[in-house]
């Protein structure tokens, strides 16, 4: 079957673009909560992009309309396997995704959050870019 390298590439770039906004604004202001959830959701729109390099329509595919890494890198190892050695990476990033909501019972984020976040999300992009860009 034929890639759909042009939709990856979408998803990718909304990947990096939250990947720099985190960077940036880490560097900038600090803000941990901000920092690891724009990591997360860089994770996530990368990840998808995997799959939409499969042909797999993720915004019309109500399985896929989720926010739980788990779920979605168990999706893309169909298609490419040796993206289970970010699932430890991800299981963290997914919880920062909760702290997108203020809440009764605060993630208490620190600075090592942060830091986990920002090196956790770099590799999950370069290795995407790394597949979309030797197809």
């Amino acid at each position: 079957m034929r890639k759909n390298k042009a939709a990856a590439e979408i998803w990718l770039n909304k990947a990096k673009d939250h990947l720099t906004f985190a960077k940036a604004g880490w560097g900038e202001s600090g803000l941990i909560s901000d920092t690891c959830v724009l990591c997360q959701q860089a994770a996530e729109k990368a990840l998808k992009a995997l799959l939409e390099l499969e042909n797999i329509d993720v915004e019309r595919t109500p399985a896929l309309k989720i926010h739980r890494l788990a779920d979605i890198i168990a999706e893309c190892e169909m298609y490419y396997p040796e993206v289970g050695k970010f699932k430890d990476d991800c299981d963290r990033l997914n919880v920062y995704y909760f702290d997108r909501y203020p809440a009764e019972i605060s993630l208490d984020l620190v600075e090592e959050d942060a830091t986990f976040a920002l090196a956790a999300a770099e590799k999950i992009l370069n290795f995407v870019e790394g597949v979309i860009s030797t197809t």
